[in-house]
């Protein structure tokens, strides 16, 4: 068989140029310049590892003054951060407005701190603009601090409805501790939101699960209540006991008390007992537990009759 002539073209300039790459065309400057600027970038950051805090704030406003926005929102961190002496507040505002300038996102989360503490002439009301702006460029991290100006009415009016909301957001992608203020805004008793025990256990239960001892207790009062469940005694025994072994005063006294009972767990006053001491002053229902388990523990014992 014959070559085509195109065919035959290629084979002869590959046996005259044998190895040869093709030659690259040279880099733009805007290229030259973007490299250039994370090499700086990268040299900050070195040297904020490193603990070099005035080269590290040094590159990143040189860097910065050039309008990169990354070197901005950095050395805005350094001084909201008080690394250096000459940190301020107002200069950590400036450089985290100079990046949002840039669309920087931790820029904007840095700024949203300062407004929330009203710091360097930034305001809550700016902290709320920040937030919606990082959320909306996709910042998972900006939901729940956005729930919690819903929540507390800090930059408006309080909406516990979105509040919650935003809070299940931050919960579908893992936030234990917003899973665990939307648990309780759904199961509160306020009808903004109005209470839906389901979606309330649901979100107690992931926070639970992710170690949070407050929300170990609130799961196993629902399962002891029934509440969202069928009642299950056995697992709210089981959730009361980690959550007083975690630190919670309200899981000490529900722990106690299920001892006290024998519900869910085998009775065992002495460890009732003991738990009941852990929660006193937590709340009347804890004092007046650990009074009657101690008046019956100090109940003189019966004696043994002779045969």
């Amino acid at each position: 068989m014959r070559l085509s002539r195109l065919r035959r073209t290629f084979v002869a300039f590959a046996l005259v140029l044998p190895g040869q790459a093709m030659a690259q065309a040279p880099a733009s400057p805007m290229a030259i310049e973007a490299e250039a600027d994370q090499r700086a970038l990268e040299a900050a950051l070195s040297a904020l590892r490193a603990g070099q805090y005035r080269d590290a704030l040094s590159q990143a406003e040189n860097l910065a003054s050039r309008g990169n926005p990354k070197a901005a929102a950095l050395a805005g961190s350094i001084y909201e951060q008080g690394l250096v002496d000459t940190a301020t507040p107002e200069a950590a505002v400036r450089w985290y407005r100079r990046a949002i300038t840039g669309g920087n996102s931790d820029a904007m989360l840095g700024l949203a701190r300062l407004g929330l503490a009203r710091k360097g002439g930034s305001s809550p009301g700016e902290a709320l603009a920040m937030l919606q702006r990082a959320a909306s460029n996709g910042r998972r991290d900006a939901l729940a601090p956005l729930g919690d100006l819903f929540l507390s009415g800090a930059a408006g009016p309080k909406d516990r409805t979105r509040a919650a909301s935003l809070y299940a957001q931050a919960a579908s992608y893992g936030d234990a501790d917003a899973a665990y203020a939307a648990g309780i805004l759904y199961a509160d008793g306020d009808p903004d939101p109005m209470d839906d025990p389901l979606k309330a256990i649901g979100f107690l239960r992931q926070a639970a699960q992710a170690g949070r001892a407050d929300a170990s207790a609130d799961y196993g009062l629902m399962l002891y209540q029934g509440r969202g469940v069928a009642r299950d005694l056995k697992g709210a025994a089981h959730w009361f006991k980690a959550a007083a072994e975690g630190g919670d005063m309200d899981g000490a006294f529900y722990w106690a008390l299920v001892n006290a009972k024998g519900e869910g767990t085998p009775q065992n006053l002495e460890l009732a007992v003991q738990w009941a001491r852990v929660s006193k002053g937590s709340s009347p229902d804890a004092d007046r537990l650990l009074a009657q388990l101690e008046a019956i523990a100090a109940k003189p014992k019966p004696a043994a009759s002779k045969p």
